[in-house]
């Protein structure tokens, strides 16, 4: 869980770029990621890098968690069967 919301936190900026990226109707003139990290920044400044940490930081780490909880449980379950 912990570990799966960090990585959502330090990947936001990247996800953030992706996302306007295919929501954009024409194209952005963006050749690489970091030009579109480069052109988000200079259009909205570090704070349009990271919008919408919040949600992303929650959804990634409870979703991380729940399938390591998943499988950490199947794996219990397989192992007792197998005896």
């Amino acid at each position: 869980g912990a570990a799966g919301a960090i990585a959502g936190a330090m990947t936001t900026p990247l996800d953030v770029a992706k996302t306007r990226a295919m929501l954009s109707p024409g194209p952005l003139g963006w050749n690489n990621m970091p030009g579109a990290l480069a052109a988000l920044r200079a259009e909205g400044g570090a704070k349009a890098l990271f919008r919408g940490i919040v949600p992303r930081t929650a959804y990634v780490g409870v979703n991380c968690a729940l399938s390591f909880g998943a499988f950490e449980w199947s794996k219990s379950v397989l192992m007792q069967m197998q005896g």
